[in-house]
């Protein structure tokens, strides 16, 4: 996984969390989001912003074949 020169930081003041989305819409797409996201304790910010480009709409069909499989 390339990592970025720059890391973000949140509107928390954080430096953003690096994580992948599942989703159909963007399956294996890396995008940062806030380090508290998925806490039971921390409310987060709602920071968001994609690291990685759009899919090509063939990408995407070829990767939400393999994850079926």
């Amino acid at each position: 996984m390339d990592m970025p020169e720059v890391i973000p930081v949140c509107y928390c003041g954080n430096p953003a969390k690096l994580s992948m989305s599942w989703s159909n819409d963007n399956p294996s797409r890396r995008f940062f989001g806030c380090n508290k996201f998925g806490s039971r304790f921390r409310k987060p910010c709602r920071f968001f912003s994609w690291f990685d480009p759009p899919l090509t709409p063939r990408s995407r069909m070829v990767l939400l074949g393999l994850l079926k499989n």
